[in-house]
């Protein structure tokens, strides 16, 4: 038997092994859930509860039922475990030298340091681009995908509503890129936190970004709410994730985006001096 192997078996058999995995995991867990939640929270609390009517004519389509949001919560829960689980697993890459997360900001240049977050997250685009587009293959979508398009009109809650093959699928991302490149501790918290943040705001129901923003040059090749939302609606097109030029270059951007967008973001009225509205 190979030295390694017996090692690692040897290692597995230890109950200490495992009582510190549990102490690991349980930390991972606290630690991926409180950012989870302050953003679902803060998300749905402004757009779903305390500016739902003055938001209600920027609705993309309907709210999520309380139905709904009973079953993303619970999802979202076992995606939790799940993420937890897979940066545990991480975290003794990391130890065993295998992967590099560095504490000197330095420690590979400044010109790294400001590079690799934009590097890291192009990068997560396209492998979440491409593992969507497989999750949407028939067998995988009605046995692993199908679960997270329950959620027709998802909200800031649907962002981790996976089944578990896909939590496992997609939490795998940071692993891989930190096989290919070291990152900087403090670029791993704001990759994980720059994750979060659009993904909850990216099920949010309600479009909050400016009218014409998807017209724009630059504004047009992120993805907005509308954009996701529209996927979820369908279950065909759009399928990336930060960025529309991938689903633009494979023809897959949904040919009614633009005009969704548009009736999502009316144009403001304002009264005129005799009391009628007039487009701003």
């Amino acid at each position: 038997m190979p030295v390694w192997l017996h090692d690692t078996l040897a290692a597995l058999a230890s109950p200490g092994l495992w009582r510190s995995y549990r102490h690991v995991w349980w930390l991972n867990v606290v630690d991926d859930g409180w950012r989870y939640l302050v953003s679902a929270l803060v998300v749905w609390g402004l757009l779903h509860v305390l500016l739902r009517r003055r938001l209600a004519h920027r609705l993309i389509a309907g709210w999520p039922s309380n139905a709904d949001l009973r079953r993303e919560i619970a999802y979202s829960a076992s995606t939790l475990a799940v993420l937890a689980a897979v940066n545990s697993v991480l975290l003794a890459m990391v130890v065993g030298g295998v992967v590099e997360i560095y504490a000197d900001p330095l420690g590979h240049g400044l010109a790294w340091l400001l590079l690799s977050l934009p590097v890291a997250v192009v990068l997560h685009d396209a492998y979440f681009y491409w593992t969507h587009r497989l999750l949407h293959t028939p067998w995988l979508f009605r046995r692993v995908h199908g679960v997270h398009h329950r959620s027709r009109n998802p909200s800031p809650w649907a962002a981790f509503s996976f089944h578990p093959v896909e939590a496992l699928i997609q939490s795998s991302a940071l692993p891989i890129l930190l096989l290919a490149m070291p990152l900087n501790e403090y670029v791993v918290i704001a990759f994980a936190v720059h994750q979060i943040v659009r993904n909850t705001h990216g099920h949010a129901a309600v479009e909050s970004l400016p009218r014409g923003f998807a017209r724009h040059w630059l504004g047009g090749r992120f993805v907005t709410t509308t954009h996701h939302h529209l996927h979820h609606e369908t279950a065909q097109g759009n399928y990336g994730l930060w960025f529309t030029w991938w689903d633009r270059w494979c023809g897959t951007e949904r040919r009614d985006y633009l005009e969704r967008f548009d009736a999502a973001t009316p144009p403001r009225h304002r009264p005129t001096v005799d009391g009628a509205e007039a487009a701003a």
